[in-house]
């Protein structure tokens, strides 16, 4: 058998850390631009421009954390979401602008 020279086993290596490292990236990728979806302002307004008021609206079981909290029986405290000092609709913990009165959330 044929010894490879050092430029092709560097471009086998190279071939090798890209087949196993690009699919995480892009995984990566995606994950985070759902997350940017999920809380983009435009989406809440738009369902609520086409009448869909409660489709957006955080239920207790939209929090995984409380969800998981409640099955244990542990008292969850609402950690992961912020009241609008405005109207007082509760919002996502990060979320920039009310998504019931659209007046900008202090952040803390």
């Amino acid at each position: 058998m044929d010894d490879p020279g050092p430029y092709a086993l560097l471009g086998r290596l190279a071939v090798a850390a890209f087949v196993m490292i690009a699919p995480t990236l892009c995984f990566l990728g995606l994950v985070r631009g759902l997350e940017r979806l999920r809380d983009d302002d435009l989406i809440n307004e738009w369902a609520r421009t086409r009448g869909r008021d409660g489709a957006h609206d955080l239920t207790e079981h939209d929090d995984v954390l409380a969800v998981l909290a409640n099955e244990m029986g542990v008292e969850a405290n609402g950690s992961s979401t912020v009241r609008c000092p405005a109207c007082g609709a509760s919002n996502r913990v990060g979320v920039t602008y009310c998504h019931g009165c659209q007046n900008r959330l202090e952040s803390s």
